[in-house]
């Protein structure tokens, strides 16, 4: 083969391993960054209860009904029903479940101000997991490729060099 065309070849697997390269550092880390963020939110939903202590009441709850989008939890204070839609979705509770609501002491019916710990750990677990799993994928796979374009493409531009 000519050195031109080599020299060629050399060039755009340089360019494709530099591209792989900072898909890894853009996407791929990014994934890592999500993941790991929702995985310490787990323990801001534990802290957020703790420290709402003096101005939240629990009561029992029942998930109502789920979808992808949204999970509707009822929950039922001095003989008055409640019912939240909460933008949450887990496949981890089924419609009828009892769950554990923190409602407003100073307004049982304030529906932005409850809050359902055990679905937004059972959320923030599983999609903290999940982009964790995509991040290393990604990271993985286009620094192993990457790399491995990046030494042909050198060993190349030596045969270029010797020739």
């Amino acid at each position: 083969m000519s050195s031109a065309k080599l020299k060629k070849i050399s060039d755009i697997l340089s360019a494709v391993s530099i591209g792989l390269l900072l898909i890894a550092l853009l996407f791929g880390f990014s994934f890592v960054k999500i993941g790991i963020q929702n995985l310490v939110a787990i323990d801001n939903v534990d802290i957020d209860i703790e420290n709402s202590k003096d101005t939240k009441i629990k009561t029992e709850g029942k998930l109502v009904s789920v979808n992808t989008q949204i999970s509707q939890v009822s929950y039922t204070v001095d003989g008055n029903e409640y019912v939240a839609d909460l933008q949450v979705y887990t496949e981890e509770f089924k419609p009828g479940d009892t769950l554990d609501v923190y409602y407003s002491i100073e307004d049982p019916s304030d529906l932005n101000a409850i809050r359902v710990p055990q679905l937004f750990i059972a959320y923030y677990e599983k999609m903290g997991g999940m982009m964790l799993k995509i991040g290393i994928i990604i990271v993985g796979f286009c620094c192993t490729v990457g790399i491995i374009l990046l030494i042909i493409a050198r060993s190349l531009k030596k045969k270029i060099k010797e020739a």
